[in-house]
């Protein structure tokens, strides 16, 4: 167990769902209910995590042995892990105040065997790329545009995920999948890049993944209601299955149970056909409209709270939040305080690499310290925000 792990096991599970759980309203089988995503880029491959994504884009770019990747100082471990799989030499640089890249900072940290750049929309605010685009062609250096906070979007009339030369987005921060990822390109075709597929027992472990996390956040009302005899059976099945033949059941890639290790042995693998079908047949409009609503609805509660102030003081349009960010002054008790009362909340870049220090960037190591973040996902309740924003305020304030 990892230390992630262990810090975890302290405290009870989240009452309401911490990302998007399926639900009588997730699916439309009607195509105008598309959005402005990274799908909407020329090419796109459905892989199984975000990570797998980052790792094929460094393999499809030719990174290597001796080569470095410029990584934000603000990031998790699956952002870095990937760049060591191709040993390459993960350089971080600096972000601002503002949680935006520091162009500056990227500037001096190029070397001759700098050979991509990861760059991340944190929390769903989407960055100022031209700069960036402009040094990467400059130096040839592959830019890497990271979308796992901001599966939809735009900024000044481009789609998110299309000024990279790849975009990588995580499926399960925005649609109730067990697995999945996006590998996408503008100006990269992606047909070279073999996937494969899984067996019909992990087609079948993703879907009843999905429908056992509806049913224990109470959705699918009397149709959940009724599937738990037929969950129940299917436990039955699936532990004798292991019992008998334990080298032919996959667990699952560790990006699906909310882990941040990183396998290759998941790398060149698709999206299991259930995690696939919700994400092309999901209504995206009610995605945007409902995310961006309750943002809205903690922005305008928490407005004014003492101990502590949204990272964000507005959301501009065609933003499409992942979270809602909250910098918490004096951090420490409210963070335990609110895990052991079982409210939703993480904290992104909890855990830094060790390279990462005051030193290297205060910026990143205040982020990392102080912002919560708090679910606004298209599955939530009305009374579940209202719940979450009351012992926000209680335990905060």
């Amino acid at each position: 167990m990892n230390a992630e792990a262990r810090h975890n096991a302290r405290y009870p599970n989240a009452i309401v769902p911490m990302s998007p759980v399926l639900s009588s309203a997730t699916l439309s089988l009607t195509r105008d209910k598309r959005q402005t995503s990274i799908l909407s880029c020329q090419y796109s491959r459905e892989v199984t995590s975000g990570r797998a994504a980052i790792a094929l884009a460094l393999e499809n770019s030719g990174v290597q042995k001796g080569d470095e990747v410029l990584i934000p100082a603000f990031h998790c471990e699956s952002m870095i892990s990937p760049a060591r799989w191709r040993e390459a030499t993960p350089v971080f640089f600096r972000v601002t105040p503002k949680a935006e890249i520091d162009l500056d900072d990227i500037t001096r940290k190029i070397t001759p065997r700098t050979k991509a750049i990861i760059v991340t929309h944190y929390f769903g605010f989407l960055q100022d790329l031209s700069g960036i685009r402009t040094l990467c062609d400059e130096k040839g250096i592959v830019l890497i545009e990271d979308c796992a906070h901001a599966f939809f979007g735009t900024r000044d009339g481009k789609p998110v995920g299309s000024i990279g030369d790849y975009a990588i987005a995580s499926s399960m921060k925005f649609f109730p999948c067990y697995d999945g990822g996006i590998l996408a390109s503008n100006s990269v075709p992606l047909n070279t890049i073999n996937l494969t597929g899984f067996s019909t027992l992990f087609h079948l472990k993703s879907f009843f993944n999905i429908i056992e996390r509806a049913i224990s956040f109470g959705r699918l009302g009397w149709f959940g209601r009724a599937l738990k005899a037929l969950i129940s059976f299917k436990q039955l099945i699936w532990g004798y299955i292991k019992k008998k033949r334990p080298q032919h059941v996959s667990q699952g890639p560790s990006a699906s149970d909310g882990g941040y290790g990183f396998e290759s042995s998941w790398v060149h693998s698709s999206t299991s056909k259930p995690s696939s079908f919700i994400v092309n047949n999901a209504d995206q409009k009610r995605i945007v409209e409902a995310r961006r609503k309750n943002y809205l609805r903690y922005l305008e509660a928490l407005k004014g709270l003492q101990g502590a102030t949204p990272l964000f003081d507005n959301l501009p349009e065609g933003y499409v939040p992942l979270v809602f960010p909250l910098y918490v002054k004096n951090p420490v008790q409210p963070f335990e305080s609110l895990k052991q009362k079982a409210v939703p909340i993480w904290r992104f870049g909890e855990y830094l690499d060790p390279a990462v220090d005051e030193t290297l960037d205060p910026n990143s190591v205040d982020f990392s310290n102080h912002v919560f973040q708090f679910p606004c996902h298209q599955e939530l309740k009305e009374e579940e925000i209202d719940w979450i924003i009351q012992q926000i305020k209680e335990t905060i304030q």
